[in-house]
């Protein structure tokens, strides 16, 4: 297989177990992830600053200024810089994320920018956000919590800087693995994932009890692992978020049982429509949502506009109706698949303006 057939986890051999063993010997844990997540919001709140003092220092290295070079790229650095900020207070850090790390490491490697600029730059980065933290936690009087703050917010850039270090060495290296032994193990780690992840899929209930489609828990888990699989074989998807339309109104007026009937026909509406590859869930009392693999929006739409068809046969003569958001996962900007299903909600907003069967697509007016 050729190095372009791959993605940079599978070319480094980073397996989800990898990833958990890195985590133990940062001593990142489950605790850490979520002082991180709860801190999401504040720093959302400042991350412009945040960003906007970090490149007031960068841009006084002359290295670092000669590489930038003008201010469109500095702009389109300091909205990158965002996003890397916020998703380091997400709370998840799997293989999805650690793929977009990886990424980063790469990109730097092309540019031309050495390790030692990059630990330099990283380093300020993080005496940037523990001044903010500290100064934050001073002000509301929450310094008890300093010390298990600071400590998940050092472990996470180590554990990203672990990540992007091995992406240098990578590319410095460029080491080809061919040997049986590599590839027997590699097979093995594969093989216990997907044991594993029986294990998971046995142990928790993942369908919902009403429609039989997959529930909340199972969708998400299925939308990172399509989110992987789109990166490691660049195939674009499309992800549809559908709301029904008047269901609270026929719901409260013709009574629950009527409600269930309704659900019941637009998840067999689904089912009937999508194809073997798609996936679909009920994520919400009357929200559905469809992953349509390895199509462009034009054809997701026709996957979407039978599914429409479909229910209006099968809901009878219900007055509820459908409003569907796509989005599209873009290959060239990834997005995370929190920010793909932000899109796709906002689509579907934008399609409830209008009445009736409603399809919006994100981004087109």
């Amino acid at each position: 297989m050729n190095l372009t057939d791959q993605d940079l986890a599978v070319q480094l051999k980073i397996t989800r177990q990898d990833i958990r063993r890195r985590k133990e010997l940062l001593g990142f844990t489950e605790e850490d992830a979520q002082t991180l997540a709860e801190l999401k919001l504040d720093i959302g709140l400042i991350v412009s600053s945040i960003v906007d003092e970090f490149y007031d220092d960068q841009v006084t290295k002359p290295e670092i200024e000669r590489t930038i070079g003008d201010s469109g790229t500095l702009g389109r650095l300091k909205h990158h810089m965002s996003n890397y900020i916020l998703d380091m207070f997400s709370g998840t850090y799997d293989d999805v994320y650690v793929l977009s790390r990886l990424r980063i490491g790469l990109v730097h490697d092309r540019i031309g920018v050495p390790p030692m600029l990059y630990i330099s730059s990283i380093r300020t980065l993080f005496q940037i956000l523990r001044e903010r933290l500290t100064s934050k936690l001073s002000a509301n009087k929450q310094c008890s919590t300093c010390h298990g703050i600071l400590g998940a917010l050092e472990k996470i850039i180590l554990f990203d800087l672990t990540l992007v270090m091995d992406t240098y060495i990578h590319a410095l290296v460029k080491q080809v693995t061919n040997s049986k032994i590599e590839l027997e193990n590699y097979a093995k780690s594969l093989e216990e994932e997907v044991s594993s992840r029986t294990k998971e899929l046995i142990e928790f209930a993942r369908t919902d009890a009403l429609t039989q489609l997959n529930n909340r828990r199972a969708f998400f888990d299925a939308l990172r692992r399509e989110v992987a699989r789109s990166l490691r074989h660049k195939e674009e998807f499309v992800l549809a978020y559908i709301d029904l339309d008047n269901f609270k109104q026929a719901n409260d007026t013709l009574g629950h049982q009527e409600g269930d009937r309704i659900l019941i026909c637009m998840a067999e509406a689904v089912r009937e429509s999508l194809r073997a590859e798609d996936l679909g869930a009920r994520i919400g009392g009357d929200e559905f949502a469809v992953i349509i693999a390895n199509v462009d929006l034009a054809k997701a739409k026709e996957v979407i506009e039978r599914l429409t068809k479909r229910f209006d046969t099968n809901k009878g003569n219900s007055p509820v109706t459908m409003s569907v958001g796509l989005a599209r996962f873009n290959l060239e900007y990834p997005q995370l698949p929190d920010a793909l299903m932000k899109e796709a909600d906002v689509a579907m907003y934008n399609a409830k303006k209008h009445k009736g069967n409603s399809i919006a697509t994100f981004g087109q007016s």
